[in-house]
């Protein structure tokens, strides 16, 4: 299997556990009444130091501004804005306002010219937005419905400029420091920064009064930690070492589909038929993406999106 469809299968499996995981975040919300910074935190800190325990200190990136900047705005902001949008709206419409962040990534790549569009490129992206806005807003009296509020529109949006910086960030770090080590350390930076706050939702926080089940808080945390953070954030920034961000952002076009799908078979929503047409959607754009052709060294075709040779500097 080449690098480029690798990333690519990486990618989408990072968008999957994210869907999943939005979902699991929305049921600890509602029945636990659970701390969003405390979440948060705890995620972070859990996931960063199990990975810096399985790899070691071995490959530590220096701590400069961008890396830094990186785990705070990108990772730790992202989450949260991310988390704060579920909050006070629901899984769906976070994920919907979230995926604003593939315009901007596509523009910030655009303007510094290292997106080459093309009628097959923009067919794709269009198809994966037209996808996008069908499964998340088309829908009936009981279906999987938009609640927009004015807190989760804007946590909402600040989650999409979140993700276009780690996207943009991140893809020049990884190629640098590697897809674990960046993943470990910036979760840890991130976890500190948060910490105090985090800290202190935990200490003003309290059960409710008929909790439904320990087994099931626990088992709920341990998948957002696991899956929706450590292998989440870890293939994403894999797939960012042989992709573009923007095609990578494609790719995670799929996150709405396995929100969509989990909130239908654990909450009980019903999807209509617009909504598995958006979800169809998003497959083709994926797909388009997994059969264009690239070159053995798993760069893009001249038609497709490319980095200009010699521009490896990471972004302000």
């Amino acid at each position: 299997m080449r690098n480029s469809h690798l990333s690519l299968l990486a990618a989408v499996t990072a968008a999957g556990f994210w869907g999943l995981s939005g979902t699991a975040a929305q049921a600890l919300f509602a029945l636990y009444g659970f701390p969003v910074l405390g979440l948060v935190t705890v995620r972070m800190l859990c996931s960063g130091l199990l990975v810096i325990g399985l790899i070691g200190r071995k490959g530590r990136p220096p701590i400069t501004v961008t890396f830094v900047l990186l785990s705070v705005l990108g990772i730790a902001g992202s989450q949260l804005t991310y988390l704060e949008a579920i909050r006070y709206s629901n899984a769906v419409t976070a994920t919907l306002l979230q995926f604003l962040f593939l315009p901007m990534v596509a523009a910030y790549e655009g303007l510094r010219g290292e997106v080459r569009w093309s009628w097959h490129w923009s067919a794709t992206l269009g198809i994966a937005v037209v996808g996008t806005v069908l499964l998340v807003t088309n829908t009936g009296v009981g279906s999987l419905g938009i609640l927009l509020t004015p807190l989760g529109a804007l946590f909402g949006l600040l989650s999409a400029a979140s993700g276009a910086y780690y996207s943009i960030a991140g893809g020049r770090l990884v190629k640098v420091h590697g897809t674990w080590p960046l993943t470990a350390w910036g979760f840890l930076v991130g976890g500190l920064v948060t910490l105090p706050a985090g800290a202190y939702a935990f200490a003003t926080y309290s059960f409710p009064a008929s909790i439904p089940s320990v087994a099931e808080l626990v088992g709920l945390v341990a998948f957002v930690i696991v899956f929706g953070t450590l292998l989440g954030y870890g293939l994403y920034l894999f797939g960012l070492r042989h992709l573009p961000a923007t095609e990578v952002g494609v790719a995670a076009s799929v996150e709405p589909i396995s929100a969509g799908v989990a909130t239908h078979v654990f909450l009980g929503v019903t999807l209509s038929l617009a909504q598995y047409l958006g979800g169809a959607l998003i497959v083709v754009a994926v797909a388009l993406l997994g059969l264009r052709r690239r070159p053995r060294g798993g760069r893009p075709a001249p038609d497709a999106t490319a980095v200009p040779p010699g521009r490896s500097d990471p972004p302000p």
